[in-house]
């Protein structure tokens, strides 16, 4: 029964909606593409996120040649380089100096936060040796890239 705007009730016309059923059928969809699409577009953002740790070590690169052309190695802390903090650019990221000397350098940017995830790329790397010569490295092999952090 449907009720008209002069207050008469008409039989014969049905109520319209979603059933029960239905709103359960659209739930239970929605909660399958979730499943699969969630996943992924948490790895985009962590790839995405490793430009933050990109810049943050060709930041450092560029400090190091300007500290090295004043004194006589490189420097050993981002500190000696004027960095307040250890943090990349985003903070995703926790930059440091592993090893430093007259000749070249090693720095790494371990994840921080919800980058921690990003295991593969776990650390990033970078390292500078001889007069020329720059390594960009990821994960457990301080001489290559495998999982392709470095584009």
């Amino acid at each position: 029964m449907h009720t008209r705007h002069d207050g008469r009730v008409t039989p014969g016309c049905a109520a319209r909606g979603w059933t029960l059923t239905e709103m359960l059928i659209v739930l239970a969809i929605l909660g399958i593409l979730s499943t699969l699409a969630i996943p992924s577009y948490q790895q985009q953002q962590r790839k995405v996120r490793r430009g933050d740790a990109r810049a943050a070590l060709q930041q450092l690169q560029f400090d190091q040649a300007r500290h090295r052309s004043l004194q006589s190695s490189f420097a050993s802390t981002t500190t000696e380089l004027g960095w307040s903090s250890d943090q990349s650019p985003q903070g995703h990221y926790r930059v440091r100096i592993v090893e430093a000397s007259a000749h070249g350098y090693v720095a790494e940017a371990m994840p921080a936060g919800t980058q921690q995830a990003d295991v593969g790329c776990t650390p990033m790397r970078l390292r500078w040796q001889q007069t020329a010569t720059v390594v960009y490295s990821s994960g457990s092999d301080p001489d290559s890239d495998r999982a392709q952090c470095w584009p």
